[in-house]
């Protein structure tokens, strides 16, 4: 029997992304884990560049999240963004200082993936490669009734009011997919989609030039993880855009978004009622708790999920 450890390799976004991966993290001595993190929903604002996914991933994997908010660091001030007139974008005075080294290191030449990796160090996170979906820019806006906005402004300064027309990927066609990523997919034993939106968190790397037939032509068991419970999303406006893609508005919509590309999608014991329509769109269920309230569920979650190898 062969002791060659196994290659997780995991793409998402958000605090969904954040809190699996949390858990997921506690096996990094047993698997070879690779994280492919969104960056669409980078923006541009006080004269840095921030990368709230990727922040999310990094806080939330090294401990030093503010878990009552959900992002940022724990015990940060706000005396910057108080100070600032254009103050809806939320980023403490820790978090702007880093945002403000890591703009230094880009406008030096240095790549986005560089920087994750310094940071990565500076955290003490070891083990494990997170990789930023791409080096170039790609940003996510949303053509609503309160005209063309960047996910960030639909998310924070409107509050996720207004209704949404359509999604467009800035830029998505001209970036290249950050390269080690594709040989990370080929290599892989195991592909997991996190509990993030699919469609604004999921889709954007998907829209990466050969990314998704690459995944398609992978031999890697994949799975996905419902960010819907009882008809309720995580966070966020998965509903509103599973609507708009005319997708059903429960953990059915998140199985025929991924239907055509995933073996396996993990359902909250309260959606057993939609495992037989899930099992005849030819996808497997794994059904538990899925609501990540606490470190242990998150690594009970991904242990569940690891023993389908």
């Amino acid at each position: 029997m062969s002791n060659k450890k196994k290659n997780i390799i995991t793409f998402g976004g958000g605090v969904g992304a954040g809190k699996f991966l949390r858990g997921l993290y506690n096996f990094r001595s047993e698997y070879i884990l690779k994280f492919v993190v969104n960056t669409s929903d980078d923006i541009d604002i006080y004269d840095v560049r921030v990368s709230p996914d990727v922040d999310s991933v990094l806080y939330w994997i090294s401990g030093i999240i503010d878990r009552e908010r959900g992002w940022g660091i724990k015990k940060d001030t706000f005396k910057m963004v108080r100070s600032n007139k254009s103050n809806w974008f939320n980023l403490g005075d820790r978090d702007f200082e880093y945002n403000k080294r890591k703009k230094l290191q880009l406008d030096s030449g240095i790549t986005l993936s560089e920087t994750i990796n310094i940071k990565k160090d500076e955290l003490k996170i070891n083990n494990v490669e997170i990789f930023p979906m791409t080096n170039d820019k790609v940003e996510t806006y949303l053509e609503t009734d309160a005209g063309l906005l960047h996910i960030q402004e639909y998310l924070i300064k409107h509050k996720m009011s207004p209704g949404i027309k359509d999604i467009k990927f800035v830029d998505a066609e001209n970036a290249e997919l950050y390269e080690p990523i594709k040989d990370a997919v080929i290599s892989s034993d195991l592909i997991i989609f996190c509990p993030s939106n699919p469609l604004i968190s999921i889709e954007p790397i998907l829209k990466l030039k050969g990314l998704q037939l690459i995944i398609n032509s992978s031999n890697a068991i994949k799975v996905a993880i419902s960010p819907i419970v009882n008809g309720l999303a995580f966070q966020g406006p998965i509903l509103k855009l599973l609507k708009l893609k005319n997708l059903d508005c429960s953990v059915i919509g998140i199985a025929e978004y991924y239907k055509d590309f995933i073996d396996y999608l993990v359902i909250d014991n309260s959606d057993r009622i939609y495992e037989d329509k899930i099992n005849k769109m030819g996808i497997k269920t794994l059904i538990q708790e899925i609501k990540i309230k606490d470190d242990d569920i998150s690594t009970q979650l991904a242990s569940s999920i690891i023993k389908i190898l």
